[in-house]
């Protein structure tokens, strides 16, 4: 029997994987491992709502989780704000690994990188024109006006949620990590957007 050897997406074997043909199946499993085709699809949660369904809550805890958010908010819109994220990065990090001690697979911890910038800046204007990061937004503070930005991820310590020494038993997290982290690079810049 002759041989040959095809290129095919990560998609595309998803596609197979899940199409119920089972000869498709094998062939998305000879080019990437079951856990790499099970992935769940970040990419689709864009709202806090999207993240609740998302985690698979049905409308009577998603109603009880925005009261409660709301009721956070009466004493600390900072604190229900964190709530809400918090909840969308659970969502975006389903079946991805986020030990607080331990490094899975020698990986690193990502997190949203939304740098603001006056108005008039050029720091960021070759991503900016390139697509590679865009304004999100615009807050005002002592009269100057910022342009928000998204597009970035930066990497945090690499065991954890941010640096665990395990000869002392001692760790920190920094609130960006803490707080924010994501599994991937694509994750956090997806994130950082929405």
């Amino acid at each position: 029997m002759e041989e040959r050897n095809i290129t095919v997406t990560l998609n595309k074997a998803k596609e197979w994987f899940n199409s119920g043909n089972a000869t498709l199946k094998e062939i998305a499993l000879q080019a990437f491992s079951e856990e790499e085709l099970n992935t769940f699809d970040f990419t689709k949660i864009k709202t806090f709502e999207d993240a609740l369904t998302a985690l698979g809550y049905k409308e009577s805890t998603k109603v009880y989780i925005r009261n409660t958010i709301n009721d956070i908010s009466m004493y600390s819109k900072a604190s229900a704000a964190m709530s809400k994220l918090n909840i969308i990065r659970k969502a975006l990090n389903l079946g991805k690994d986020l030990h607080l001690t331990k490094d899975p697979k020698c990986s690193y911890i990502y997190y949203p990188y939304n740098p603001f910038v006056t108005k008039s800046s050029t720091y960021y204007k070759s991503e900016i024109n390139s697509g590679k990061m865009g304004v999100l937004g615009k807050v005002k503070n002592e009269g100057k006006e910022y342009n928000v930005l998204s597009g970035g991820a930066a990497t945090g310590g690499n065991a954890g949620l941010g640096y665990f020494c395990s000869d002392s038993g001692v760790g920190d997290a920094g609130a960006n990590i803490g707080f924010l982290g994501c599994a991937t690079k694509e994750i956090a810049e997806h994130f950082g957007k929405y």
